[in-house]
């Protein structure tokens, strides 16, 4: 029946499936572009509204079309729609990537005889899938699907069928985001993968595979290996996975093109369903099973190895049950862990160095060969941060450094965190007892994914000042412990009350620690200082905490009257928000002011942190804190300027810890204010106040405002010496004590402003303000003299 404008859609529609026969059904159903069914959308394998919504505005768009058009942008949309042909998400996976490269805009899925096995035929290039399992009751539809689509390619503008192999972790991730998490697998981005090698052709070995076997026993999807082909280096290469199925992608890449037959051994062969462990064997034996599976075909490893690689991130004190569902443990050899140590070896692409100086020592012992590395990891170990030394120690007996760059985490990897990601090349070198290495690399932590994604790799580089525009003024950064730490310069042990129960503690009724009795952290494993005690030290958000007066040091730093000023510290530059200024020592990490010495120290410490965060170069990601070098005509206003943003910038408190808790007989104790102005016995004014310069002006501005709020303070809100129940009843130094909370004279900034903001006090906002003012003003005049005139990331 022809439509009618008088008549309904939906009318229209039962009135003409009414006088369709249901031969003529049956062909319409064949012949369409898009197929939605009752009960798509409900019951354990419903499709995805969004996906489907885009696929059939997609197939709108294109009814005048053959074929319906699979490329870059959508093909993972795609993907996930052939789950509906197979039982599991990764037998789709396996089945896009089996037909991509045999998929055009002729081709035919053919069933293999009486089986229920297909293959993908490409009559236009003779060429044909291997065979994929599809059961019987999805054929016709997987039929119609495959010959209703194709997979775009253009050879002349890049886009290629590796074009979405590169991008087999962005599918991994979708499809099945515990296999990647659980792996520690951030596939190589295509295009960072063919810079690394144009940066090892250009700055290391321009022959690489006619002198060396490129090995990369952590394949992932093949990115990294594959990208020495856009150079022509077409001599035989390594892969080897611990997961069967990361290398039977890498097997159906290499079948794609035609040119990579013959040229890669993949180890173990896909049909044995197994991947191999790189690390659970000793490196002679490792090496013995690539000779044994190169030897079945007539081939030897007869040149130096050439490791390529991205090895897995992961940190292997996490969750075990997750990594063996998805099989992704790795078991790790004694000989390997002997190098590493325990603690290091934890870390995966460190328990990978650890193997590779093995296998690089057999290789050398048993052929004199001298195996190079090519290796993305982390900064932690370049530097090297603590934990790492001594495998460092020992890498450096055996590898020179020759090169490297780094460049952002999250900017070429699908990474929540972002961290500078190194790219190193290094070569056996067992001449001498250690190798002097200085490790300088290439800052290029500015380019982005798309600076690389616009170059036209596969015009195979006619002309490199592309790429040579791009990273022509870059840095070298030096990556070394040649810089003093400021943890070494302000010499003093880290100070902290939080430990283990002892054995009697476990087994006790009686109460033990000394957190406030009604604070919920008394049920935590660990525990805090001593339940009977006249000093006080405070947890990270203010709560008292009675500390063991057994662990003053030979400073005193520990003092009942508080003419000290405390600071919590983390060493490294990602952790400077952390630290804070405290009257009383902190719960961990504690580094104190009891003189002007160590308050020159830590006061210029606690500015750095403060006025680097957020802004420090990424390249010092993973690197500690170093001594500034001060210019000895500005040191003294460099200090001035540090103890007056100390002033400003404090979390001190006065608050008291009362009697009998949290047992009867602990004493009440007053915490008072070391940065008080008002009070004459302050650690301010008896060590720090004589020590603000007057000139340049902007340190003294700030100190001469804050002793002005405090005057006001104390004449026009404070006469009686104490005002009580001022609205601070929930804050953390008052909240867990039966007693008024109170302000005095001498009560902290952060107090008294939160004092104001509560009660609307205008007059004391006003002067806040000033501070706030003049406190960021000083904080840019401690970053200028840092970075511009002390060079201090130079």
């Amino acid at each position: 029946m022809k439509p009618d404008s008088q008549i309904s859609p939906n009318e229209m529609g039962r009135i003409n499936a009414n006088k369709t026969s249901k031969s003529d059904a049956t062909e319409i159903l064949k012949s369409h572009s898009y197929l939605l069914e009752k009960g798509d959308f409900g019951g354990l394998f419903a499709k995805d509204i969004d996906i489907e919504l885009r696929a059939y505005t997609h197939a709108l768009k294109h009814l005048e079309d053959a074929r319906i058009q699979i490329n870059l942008r959508n093909f993972i949309d795609y993907i996930e729609r052939f789950e509906q042909f197979f039982e599991k998400p990764m037998d789709a996976v396996h089945a896009f990537y089996s037909i991509v490269g045999y998929w055009g805009d002729t081709s035919l899925a053919m069933k293999i005889g009486e089986t229920t096995k297909v293959n993908v035929v490409d009559p236009s290039r003779g060429v044909s899938s291997e065979p994929i399992e599809v059961e019987a009751p999805h054929f016709e539809k997987f039929k119609k699907f495959v010959e209703n689509h194709y997979i775009f390619t253009n050879e002349g503008s890049g886009i290629t069928y590796d074009n979405y192999f590169s991008r087999f972790d962005e599918v991994i991730s979708r499809i099945d985001p515990e296999y990647a998490k659980q792996h520690g697998i951030f596939f190589t981005d295509h295009n960072l993968s063919k810079f690394a090698m144009w940066f090892v052709h250009e700055k290391f070995e321009k022959n690489l595979s006619e002198n060396y076997i490129v090995f990369d026993p952590a394949g992932g999807s093949g990115n990294l290996i594959t990208s020495l082909d856009w150079r022509g280096h077409m001599k035989h290469k390594i892969v080897s996975e611990l997961q069967p199925d990361l290398l039977k992608v890498i097997e159906r890449r290499m079948r794609v093109h035609e040119r990579h037959i013959g040229n890669y051994t993949v180890i173990p062969k896909t049909a044995d369903n197994r991947g191999l462990n790189f690390l659970d064997r000793s490196g002679e034996q490792y090496l013995a099973e690539l000779e044994n599976v190169l030897r079945e075909k007539s081939m030897h490893i007869d040149k130096p190895l050439a490791f390529l690689m991205n090895p897995p991130y992961k940190n292997t004190d996490e969750n075990v049950a997750s990594r063996e569902q998805v099989e992704a443990e790795y078991i790790i050899d004694e000989s390997i862990l002997e190098l590493t140590g325990t603690d290091a070896g934890r870390e995966r692409y460190l328990a990978f160095l650890g193997q590779i100086v093995n296998i690089a020592k057999s290789q050398h012992k048993q052929h004199g060969y001298n195996p190079i590395l090519m290796i993305l990891t982390p900064t932690s170990w370049l530097i090297p941060r603590p934990t790492y030394v001594p495998f460092r120690e020992v890498f450096d007996k055996h590898f020179k450094y020759e090169n490297g760059f780094i460049i952002t985490s999250n900017e070429f990897f699908a990474l929540k965190g972002k961290w500078p990601l190194a790219f190193t090349v290094w070569t056996y070198n067992k001449r001498a007892e250690s190798n002097s290495n200085k490790v300088r690399l290439t800052d290029l932590t500015y380019l982005k994914r798309s600076d690389l994604a616009s170059v036209n790799w596969s015009a195979r580089i006619s002309d490199d000042r592309t790429i040579k525009g791009m990273i022509g003024g870059a840095k070298l950064i030096r990556y070394d412990s040649k810089r003093k730490s400021i943890k070494d310069w302000c010499n003093q042990s880290m100070y902290d009350f939080k430990r283990s129960r002892t054995k009697s503690e476990l087994h006790t009724s009686e109460i033990v620690g000394g957190l406030p009795i009604t604070d919920p952290r008394r049920k935590n494993s660990k525990t805090y200082g001593i339940p009977n005690s006249a000093f006080i030290g405070a947890m990270d958000n203010g709560t008292p905490v009675r500390i063991n007066p057994k662990k003053r040091d030979k400073r005193f730093r520990s003092s009942e009257t508080y003419s000290t000023v405390w600071f919590r510290f983390d060493t490294a530059f990602l952790d400077v928000n952390k630290s804070r200024c405290t009257g009383v020592t902190p719960d961990q990490k504690g580094y104190c002011a009891y003189d002007l010495s160590s308050a020159q120290k830590t006061f210029v410490w606690y500015a750095i942190t403060k006025v680097v965060s957020g802004k420090y170069p990424l390249w010092t990601n993973q690197c500690d804190l170093w001594k500034p070098r001060i210019n000895n005509k500005q040191e003294a206003y460099f200090y001035s300027l540090c103890f007056a943003f100390g002033l400003a910038e404090n979390r001190c408190a006065v608050t008291k810890f009362e009697a009998d808790n949290p047992i009867e007989g602990a004493p009440e104790v007053f915490i008072d204010n070391p940065m008080s102005t008002n009070n004459l016995n302050s650690f301010w004014n008896i060590v720090l106040d004589s020590e603000i310069v007057a000139r340049p002006t902007k340190a003294t501005e700030l100190v001469e405002a804050i002793k002005a709020l405090y005057m006001y303070w104390a004449k026009e809100h404070c006469k009686t010496g104490i005002l009580t129940n001022v609205g601070l009843k929930d804050e953390p130094y008052f909240k867990y004590f039966a007693y008024d909370d109170f302000l005095t004279p001498n009560s902290g900034l952060i107090q008294i402003k939160k004092y104001a903001d509560q009660q609307l006090k205008t007059d004391l906002i006003r002067l806040f303000d000033d501070i706030s003012a003049k406190t960021k003003a000083v904080k840019d005049e401690i970053y200028r003299l840092l970075v511009d005139e002390f060079k201090y990331f130079e």
